[in-house]
């Protein structure tokens, strides 16, 4: 389980983050939605341990975190499929089991023809694909997702985020995802968490379609004459 208490975090005179207080437990799928500069990407570090917040308590229990950055963050020196490789002989899997974790995976992401191509070949999006790859072949208990879909077209985001999905209920992990496009939730994520201004503002059903607010949401102006 992810607890987090009263949680502030300033850079310099900026305050970040303000007095927020979230659990997330196994199984649970939330969407983090919110405008630029809310703070929501601070969230996920906190959560991941890459950050320490100034006040306030964080506390994961949660064994196997991962999480996916908006950039892919493979390393350029090295295959697509030594990426994933080294990941996973960094995360204790047994050596017998690699080769077949990476092959499942990249052939999941559309990537398996791939497998030896340099980062540098890739396109923006293929790329990204293999860092959700990696993170999944780890098959992590806390999922943490930013905007991971950023760089994909729309079809192809729909499909990721249901691989992700079936993947949390499959294995029961948890999964955090923020998203700047919250139609793409519906599916993914069982509640929507809107973070602005350094808080956890509101909480609301997943969109059901693109063109259908959340609950609570405000209602769509009329239409013009």
């Amino acid at each position: 389980m992810l607890e987090m208490r009263d949680l502030r975090l300033a850079f310099g005179p900026h305050t970040v983050l303000d007095g927020i207080g979230l659990d997330v437990r196994p199984g649970e799928r939330i969407g983090v939605i919110g405008p630029s500069g809310a703070g929501k990407s601070t969230l996920l570090r906190l959560a991941a341990g890459l950050l320490r917040p100034d006040e306030g308590t964080c506390h994961n229990t949660f064994q196997r975190t991962r999480l996916v950055f908006q950039e892919p963050r493979l390393l350029p020196w090295r295959s697509v499929a030594d990426n994933l490789d080294i990941a996973l002989r960094a995360g204790g899997v047994p050596a017998g089991e690699i080769a077949a974790r990476r092959e499942r995976w990249l052939a999941r992401v559309g990537l398996a023809d791939a497998a030896r191509a340099w980062p540098g070949e890739l396109s923006g999006g293929m790329a990204q694909r293999a860092a959700l790859a990696r993170a999944l072949a780890l098959e992590p208990d806390l999922l943490l997702l930013d905007e991971p879909f950023s760089a994909l077209d729309p079809a192809l985001r729909a499909d990721l985020g249901r691989l992700c999905a079936e993947q949390a209920r499959a294995t029961g992990a948890a999964l955090v995802c923020i998203s700047h496009q919250p139609w793409e939730l519906a599916g993914l994520v069982d509640r929507i968490l809107l973070v602005a201004d350094g808080r956890v503002r509101e909480q609301a059903a997943p969109f059901g379609r693109p063109d259908e607010p959340a609950a609570g949401a405000p209602p769509s102006p009329p239409a013009g004459p």
